[in-house]
Parts: structure tokens; sequence; C-alpha cells
């Protein structure tokens, strides 16, 4: 799982060492898929897709079970299809928080290309394929609107070059994606797409202290405690609205967790793109209704700019 290939080793070992959905269709005619084999011809520069999450307090686990990506030539070129139906490939998005990361696919042979988009389509027929692991207890089936016939939806600019691997990074935001709705629990993926050679870090320690102030949800230093991360610099923090177009949401999110090495409180907002960030704390995290605003409050807000291969310290 961690092993890399050529200028891929030595981008993600550095990284290691320093530290939203569309619901457009299939397509056909000229929008047809084409299915390639496996594995890479000789010594030809391959796809590396990779799978990382910012998870949320009401999960320990979230299992998703792929069996095909589909990724889009630019200009009307057309799909081109992996097919993984035969080896379905399951990753636990829950454990695969800060730098983590888990492959999806690893130095496929894929046509060389300008690509604007990815479908990651998700196993529905076979039951608990795809599943939620409660903190509080209980394994509910995750419902995935067009899973199957669309999958996850995710747009973005990228290259597969003929001339050095290609990396390229899923960042799946599941405290913005999931919700329940009665007793069933629905995943409308938020996601965003990272070039491999184009992302930075943020990592920080704060104060137990703040986490359990009197403002906060509860007073354990454990639970509801999270990062939120806006583009720009300034930003007025505000909690995820997804039915308010005046809202300002969040770009990602992260929690804040107590490591053992270090006896300290740390966050890291990973894969960021290089640019301009404004982060803020916040105690309140269970308390955020993607439906609806809420009144969370907000600390310790921050401008932060990010450059390639980098990473941050609060």
């Amino acid at each position: 799982m961690n092993r890399f290939f050529h200028l891929i080793t030595l981008l993600l070992c550095a990284c290691l060492a320093a530290c939203g959905t569309d619901t457009g269709s299939s397509g056909s005619g000229s929008n047809s898929v084409s299915s390639i084999g496996d594995g890479l011809s000789g010594d030809r520069p391959g796809l590396t897709l990779r799978l990382t999450d910012a998870p949320f307090d009401e999960a320990i686990g979230v299992m998703l079970t792929f069996v095909e990506v589909r990724m889009r030539k630019k200009g009307g070129g057309g799909w081109v299809s992996i097919d993984l139906s035969d080896n379905p490939q399951q990753i636990d998005l829950a454990a695969l928080q800060g730098i983590k990361s888990a492959p999806l696919l690893f130095d496929k042979d894929v046509p060389y290309d300008d690509y604007d988009e990815l479908r990651l389509i998700l196993d529905t027929t076979t039951p608990m394929a795809n599943m939620i692991t409660l903190s509080g207890g209980g394994t509910p089936e995750l419902k995935i609107p067009s899973s199957a016939s669309s999958g996850i939806k995710i747009k973005g600019d990228f290259t597969v070059s003929d001339t050095m691997p290609t990396l390229l990074v899923v960042d799946v935001d599941l405290r913005q994606s999931i919700k329940q709705t009665g007793p069933d629990y629905i995943m409308n993926p938020v996601v965003r797409l990272v070039n491999g050679n184009d992302f930075g870090h943020k990592r920080g320690i704060v104060d137990p202290v703040l986490l359990t102030a009197a403002s906060c949800s509860d007073a354990f230093v454990d639970t509801y405690n999270s990062v939120y991360v806006y583009n720009g610099h300034n930003v007025t923090p505000d909690d995820i609205n997804q039915k308010s177009n005046k809202n300002v949401d969040p770009l990602t999110t992260t929690r804040i967790v107590y490591d053992g090495a270090t006896s300290s409180y740390l966050y890291e907002a990973a894969f960021l793109p290089a640019g301009d960030y404004t982060i803020a704390f916040t105690c309140n995290a269970n308390l955020d209704d993607l439906d609806k605003d809420d009144d969370l409050k907000f600390f310790n807000k921050q401008n932060v700019t990010i450059k390639l291969n980098d990473t941050k310290f609060f």
C-alpha cells in the first residue's frame, strides 16, 4: 500500500517526513466507453489513483467497494474504463485521516491524454458492500444515489503523461458527504481532486483548554473538535450549509485528535493545493447540519499559505 513508482516515491516520502459533485450523464456516441488492459507495458509511466478522506465524529468506519474507474478525455474524446469487478477494491475511508491514503489504482497503463472527469463506480449488488460503522454502535448500509450508474463524479483537469508517472488524490469529505434521513444513512459525496505534484499540508497543535471551554458542545476533550479550511485569506468562517448559496462552505474539514507520541492534540489538513487559505477551529462540530444554518463557535482563525510539497506548522 505504501509502494510508489519512481518520482512518486520521492514526492510522497518527502511529505510524510515533513509532517462537489455533478449530476451529468455518462453519455454515448462520441462519449463511448473503451476498456483497457491490466498492468504496465514494460517501463511505461502509469497512473496511480489514491483515496483519502476528511473524517467526522459519527463514524469509525466507512467502507466503500469500487468495481470500475472511468476517465473522460477532454474535447469529446470519449471515456476510458478500468474494470475492477474481478477484484473489487474495498477501502475504509474513515481510516484515511490526515496524510494517510489508500491506492485504488497503482501504476495503471492508461492512454496518455488530457482528461477532465473521473467517475468511481461502486458495487450496489452485493449486500453491505458499502456501509458505515457508527461510533455509537451499529453498521447500517450506506446508500449512495447513482453509485452504480454514474458513480462518484469528480470534475477536474489532469494529464496522464508519457514521460513521468501520474499521481492523483481524491479527497472525500465525509463530514460534508453523509447525513442521516430517518433510519437511513445517505452519502452524496463531496470530493475534490488533487494533482499529486501540487499539494502541501497544514499540521498543528491545539491547546486542550480551548476544546473544553464553556462554549463547547461538551466538556470532553476528545469529541466534536474539528478544523475547517476555507479557500482564500481573511474568510469569515461559517458552518456547512449545502442548501444556501450565500453560505461560505469549507474546502475541507479535519478532526483534532490526541497524539500519544507527542502527548498533544493535533490536526492535519492534508492534500491542499498550493494557495492561500483561512483555517478556523470549532468544538461544536456535532451541531453542523448540512441542510441549515447552524451557530457554530469558531476560534483561532488563521491565514495560511501552502506551497508545493510543504508542511506548515501551527
